[in-house]
């Protein structure tokens, strides 16, 4: 994992992500906090077979910019560079799991203050990703220089909180990796 650039992944507080946020310029705005493990074990369903990024329309249909089978995010910085002009019906399709996200807490109230968009963007990030958070600030900058419509980028925070499992924050956590 660290030859990867990922960090042992600790038990996180809101306090320790927002610093984390912070030292690599995340905007807080932006970051969604799930509110318990359940949340997060559907929020991890919804970004399976995903290279960290969702992207939907504005009735919240996913985009199909890539194989389901496939983990790669090779075509999403091509994407995002022409993501204005992606309008036709036939590459979105309706995600019940994404349905279902648009209704949840944690959404509702990072988005309480905006407006609709034509795009939301979601991320999937955690503390542990280490140098790895690059990748996704290189597709959030290629939307501030390419996109000229308007859309709204989500940072859905997926660190396991010390709070959920009554353990003190940066507490390591223990796995156990199985073999093939």
């Amino acid at each position: 994992m660290r030859a990867s650039g990922f960090k042992t992944p600790r038990y996180e507080s809101e306090e320790r992500i927002s610093s984390f946020a912070k030292s690599n310029g995340i905007d807080e705005n932006k970051i969604v906090l799930l509110n318990d493990s359940i949340e997060q074990n559907k929020t991890l369903k919804l970004f399976s077979n995903s290279p960290g990024i969702i992207i939907a329309d504005s009735e919240f249909n996913r985009l199909n910019f890539q194989n389901k089978k496939e983990n790669c995010s090779a075509p999403v910085e091509n994407l995002l560079m022409s993501l204005c002009d992606v309008q036709s019906n036939n590459f979105y399709y309706a995600d019940s799991n994404l349905i279902a996200f648009r209704k949840s807490i944690a959404f509702y109230k990072a988005s309480q203050n905006k407006s609709s968009s034509a795009h939301y963007i979601f991320f999937l990030w955690n503390t542990s990703m280490g140098k790895n958070i690059k990748k996704i600030k290189a597709w959030e900058h290629i939307l501030t220089e390419h996109a000229n419509c308007n859309y709204q980028t989500y940072w859905i925070n997926c660190d396991y909180m010390a709070e959920w499992y009554s353990f003190k924050p940066g507490k390591k956590i223990r796995y156990k990796l199985e073999r093939k």
